[in-house]
């Protein structure tokens, strides 16, 4: 791998992993749609993808017809990629900093506020009048809970209310810090620290590439 590969596939990650880091050192609970949480990882993984060691890099004949304007292409393919398959899948909710048994709780009582009807089957909830049916799902590294649908909802109205009022009940959660900060802050800044590293000691090889990539 070149050190332009190298520094293009991982700044990104790295600044994802330190966004990480931050939300689990957060002493409260932060929730993310799931279509937002998809495309910051999505954009995390940009310079693996194109530049870096998974390199879906365009040919040469490309480069050359379009010059610099065929990353801005590539660009826009790949966001509208990642935004039409984010949009396919059922609806989610994201929540850092909180572990299921925490979300679970609090799910219940904002369901119960805004549907008198909803109840849990089995590990999943259903709240007819609001048109949403989910389960809340755990990660396996850090306090993650996703609340995952189990069908797509025919309006998206109730699962909007529902998401709207179970942020601000998490906001006023507290929660201790997860240990998985540490972890993601020794990735992200060693990854970031690496970066700097070979860019500057690599300044010269990083230019030429940078020329040829953008000016062939």
């Amino acid at each position: 791998m070149t050190a332009f590969c190298f520094v293009v596939a991982t700044v990104p990650l790295a600044l994802y992993w330190l966004a990480l880091a931050w939300l689990h050192f957060r002493p409260r609970p932060f929730a993310i749609d799931g279509r937002r949480d998809s495309i910051a990882l999505a954009f995390a993984l940009f310079g693996v993808f194109f530049i870096g060691p998974g390199s879906v890099t365009p040919s040469l004949a490309a480069l050359t017809a379009w010059g610099a304007g065929v990353w801005l292409l590539c660009g826009l393919l790949y966001f509208c990629v990642v935004v039409l398959l984010s949009s396919s899948r059922r609806p989610r909710l994201v929540v850092y900093n909180a572990t299921c048994e925490e979300t679970r709780a609090v799910l219940e009582r904002v369901a119960l506020l805004l549907d008198s009807d909803a109840r849990w089957a089995g590990t999943a909830l259903e709240a007819p009048n609001l048109d949403v049916r989910l389960y809340v799902d755990g990660a396996a590294l850090g306090r993650v809970a996703t609340l995952v649908g189990l069908d797509a909802p025919r309006s998206r109205n109730g699962w909007l209310l529902l998401e709207k009022e179970l942020r601000g009940e998490l906001a006023r959660l507290k929660s201790p810090r997860g240990r998985a900060w540490a972890a993601f802050a020794a990735l992200g800044g060693s990854a970031l620290l690496a970066a700097v590293v070979v860019l500057w000691t690599r300044q010269e090889a990083i230019a030429d590439a940078l020329s040829f990539y953008l000016f062939v």
